[in-house]
């Protein structure tokens, strides 16, 4: 029989992975976990694959950093030893920023996140960027894939908008184990 108080701690905790690197799917995981963070519940934000590409600072394709990033250090989910080329032209071609990943319908070549922005605008709608600020004021904990960290040869102080912790898939589980909330965008 489980005691009342675990049952309780259960309720106030919510875990919700961003797979997904499209635009609508990130708003939608952002604004779950701004409501509940708001409402009192503790937020964890996973982030694998391409939906570390919203907490990305956003880098033009013309940009010196994204051709030549900064030699990688050993730690935080990172193995430079191992880095290859085909890594590079991954970060190159790869979106950066909440403000350049695309919908995942009516994409457009990208015209229709700039429209969707827009409207979004001009209907007083808080943005992916938006978001993400708010997120993090109210205490969501973002976390990030150790794989994803090394595969995708990312900066985790260089590249990001916001701290994030580099965990392991374990760490995952045990999360939404424990949730009352589990969700997957």
């Amino acid at each position: 029989m489980t005691d009342k108080t675990e049952i309780e701690s259960d309720k106030n905790q919510a875990t919700i992975l961003l797979v997904s690197g499209e635009m609508d799917k990130a708003i939608l995981a952002f604004e779950i976990a701004a409501a509940m963070a708001a409402m009192g519940t503790k937020v964890n934000m996973w982030f694998v694959l391409y939906g570390v590409n919203c907490l990305k600072k956003p880098r033009s394709i013309f940009s010196w950093r994204k051709w030549f990033p900064k030699k990688a250090k050993a730690g935080h989910g990172r193995n430079p030893d191992t880095d290859s080329g085909l890594q590079r032209i991954i970060q190159v071609l790869n979106h950066d920023g909440a403000s350049k990943v695309p919908l995942s319908q009516i994409n457009y070549f990208g015209a229709g996140p700039l429209i969707f922005n827009s409207v979004m605008k001009k209907k007083g709608i808080a943005s992916l960027e938006t978001l993400i600020r708010e997120s993090e004021a109210l205490g969501v904990n973002f976390r990030i894939c150790q794989i994803c960290i090394d595969a995708l040869a990312l900066n985790v102080e260089e590249d990001l908008i916001v701290n994030a912790e580099v965990l392991g898939v374990s760490t995952y589980t045990l999360e939404v184990k424990n949730s009352h909330y589990n969700a997957v965008f």
